[in-house]
């Protein structure tokens, strides 16, 4: 096998979903697994569809999920630059080779409702002399690609295998606005930048047979394609698509649409992690054989092959991706949960308690075998962290005098631990009100009736902030 040099090249029109980061994942694998490079370019011809932000979102994508690049926009490499729109310079010599061996032409199209790009009706058949003073005069124009003479074009797909082509579209190479189209510039750059293979998406079947005419025209060195099965959503009714915002993430991180304000969750903001992610991912069109499931990326390197690689669409399943990270969630130890529990808090800007590590580990200790996510650890615990916002619903106005005598037992006792707390409580003359005032105190302190035990809660919470909460909640209820 020649040297491998794989591309990963995305328009910056919008956020990466899960069948973009899933080509970048095979691309990356295929890569490193035969000491190949991964390179990333950006094309962005499409200047009408450009979203400003798209660049760095996707760089910053693919450096959360690990998948270093070797060659790309933010850093050097002998085959940039690595923006098409940096290239401008570079297709102009192709297109003009293309125009003077009669591969391709200038189209001065009618304005219709219905463009129908058939030569003879939009009056393409005419001398050079004519179209000179077309241009000159500042009429429209396009340069299309050329239907080769011969039919029965033979193709070659390293998944699909033989595919022959009856017909073909003469699609634009050249807009009108002096931009190349996708068609001519991933061609050229994939010539140019030495890619060995094309690894890319089902949609862009279309085009292979357009590439082909035009690796043939230029007479170069065909690379090998393989284009990828379809992630289907979770009906196995249509690809998931960025356009159809479903019920679950379907980008990394996440993304906010500057048009319309709107804000979308990632996996990473819905507290993934990567690894888990890229597991889930990778097994979306690939199976290695066997039952094992769980691969770290160095496991997934040393064991990928291109051949595995499903002609069947895959089905998503969320339920599995949350699988996936639970089974990663586990794999953690404390001191990694216990960091990780830190930073999100910090996100949060909740610094209203200072726990110690030991109470920390405690509560993780509590929740571990429940959760799957560290969200789900502060979700359910949010109440250690900060003050509970208090709710008319808890009103409880009947039983507040007797509350009072709560806070004596509070201010009193000097062994603030769970024993002497749960003993002096029970102690207490209540009458036949106990359970209540029993849920009183539950919602000062958490501001809800679920939770864990009470006397763990009042012992890791301590003296002073225990205190507080009541009453703040004493206040409110009268």
């Amino acid at each position: 096998m020649k040297k491998v040099r794989v591309r990963f090249a995305p328009s910056p029109t919008g956020p990466l979903h899960l069948g973009s980061i899933r080509t970048a994942l095979y691309n990356f694998l295929f890569a490193k697994k035969n000491k190949g490079k991964f390179i990333l370019r950006i094309e962005d011809t499409d200047r009408s569809r450009y979203k400003s932000g798209a660049e760095n979102y996707i760089i910053k994508s693919l450096k959360w999920c690990g998948l270093t690049v070797d060659e790309g926009p933010a850093m050097k490499g002998n085959y940039g630059p690595y923006r098409q729109s940096e290239r401008y310079e570079i297709y102009k010599k192709y297109i003009k080779y293309l125009l003077a061996n009669d591969f391709a032409y200038y189209a001065f199209e009618k304005k219709k409702k219905k463009r129908n790009y058939n030569r003879k009706k939009l009056y393409l058949n005419i001398s050079n002399e004519k179209t000179f003073k077309k241009i000159i005069n500042g009429i429209v124009f396009v340069i299309r690609f050329k239907i080769p003479k011969f039919f029965g074009l033979k193709i070659k797909d390293f998944l699909r295998g033989k595919i022959i082509i009856n017909s073909l579209d003469e699609k634009i190479i050249l807009k009108s606005d002096g931009t190349p189209t996708y068609h001519l510039a991933n061609v050229i750059d994939d010539h140019l930048m030495k890619i060995s293979h094309v690894i890319k998406g089902e949609e862009w079947l279309s085009s292979f047979p357009i590439n082909i005419c035009l690796y043939k025209y230029f007479y170069w060195i065909t690379p090998i394609f393989l284009h990828l099965p379809l992630i289907l959503n979770p009906l196995g009714q249509g690809k998931i698509s960025k356009r159809k915002i479903l019920k679950f993430p379907i980008f990394p991180l996440g993304w906010k649409d500057k048009k319309t304000s709107q804000k979308y969750k990632g996996y990473r903001e819905s507290g993934y992690f990567p690894e888990a992610f890229l597991n889930m991912l990778v097994f979306l069109g690939w199976n290695p054989g066997g039952t094992k499931e769980i691969f770290s990326l160095k496991n997934l390197i040393s064991i990928f092959q291109i051949e595995d690689i499903n002609i069947s669409s895959a089905k998503f399943n969320f339920k599995k991706a949350e699988w996936f990270n639970c089974k990663y969630f586990k794999k953690k130890t404390y001191k990694e949960i216990l960091f990780l529990l830190k930073k999100e808090l910090k996100k949060r800007n909740i610094f209203y308690i200072k726990i110690k590590n030991i109470f920390f580990l405690k509560i993780i200790n509590f929740l571990i075998k429940k959760c799957s996510f560290i969200n789900e650890i502060i979700n359910q615990t949010i109440y250690f962290f900060k003050s509970p916002d208090l709710n008319e619903k808890f009103f409880f106005k009947k039983n507040i005098k007797r509350f009072h005598s709560l806070i004596w037992i509070f201010l009193n006792e000097k062994k603030f631990n769970i024993l002497n707390i749960k003993t002096l409580i029970q102690k207490l003359d209540l009458d036949q009100k106990r359970y209540s005032i029993m849920q009183l105190l539950r919602i000062s302190l958490v501001g809800s009736l679920k939770g864990l035990d009470l006397f763990f809660i009042i012992s890791i919470i301590g003296k002073k902030e225990s205190l507080k909460r009541i009453i703040k909640f004493i206040n409110y209820c009268l």
